[in-house]
């Protein structure tokens, strides 16, 4: 399969999975606005303790716009990326990708590769309105649940960005 194919397939695969993990997300909202409590915890402490407890129509609202800037930083981005100066792109072989055809290859890969740190931040979202619900229907919640779902984002948005700084993906085609 030629890269252009995979990076298409992939591209595609990945919005996939960030429109899916967003549905997601609206379910659980939706789910959380109408049929949740009343009340739900709008701040967890370092010890894992609700802090803070807010009503759930603006606790969704503010939750689901800042999920909604953060989706339109991912989407927008590879657009920006073909539009900026390579220079300021963070990326292996910086001056080797300063083509128009390579810009377009790195906007694709980079654009797959968001959609995925994409997926992996609206599914710490998501896990994040869900605590907050059931802390608001008084589930007492171990303390160290929601550091285990911050490590388990953190591995996996580190895995991807080591992938991509040190992986061969983001050697420039030589015949581009």
């Amino acid at each position: 399969m030629h890269d252009d194919e995979k990076d298409a397939r992939r591209l595609a695969a990945t919005r996939l999975a960030l429109i899916s993990a967003t549905l997601v997300y609206a379910a659980v909202a939706m789910t959380v606005v109408f049929a949740g409590p009343d009340v739900v915890v709008g701040h967890f402490g370092a010890s894992g303790q609700p802090t803070r407890r807010d009503a759930t129509g603006p606790f969704v609202l503010s939750l689901s716009l800042v999920l909604l800037g953060l989706l339109a930083l991912f989407v927008s981005m590879p657009t920006l990326i073909r539009r900026i100066p390579i220079e300021f792109v963070n990326v292996p072989n910086r001056e080797r990708w300063n083509t128009p055809a390579r810009r377009r290859v790195l906007a694709r890969r980079l654009a797959a590769d968001l959609n995925l740190i994409g997926v992996a931040t609206v599914l710490l979202l998501t896990s994040a309105l869900v605590l907050s619900a059931l802390g608001g229907i008084d589930v007492d919640l171990p303390g160290w649940i929601f550091l285990l779902m911050l490590a388990a984002y953190l591995w996996c948005v580190g895995v991807l960005l080591v992938q991509m700084m040190v992986g061969k993906r983001y050697q420039p085609p030589a015949d581009a």
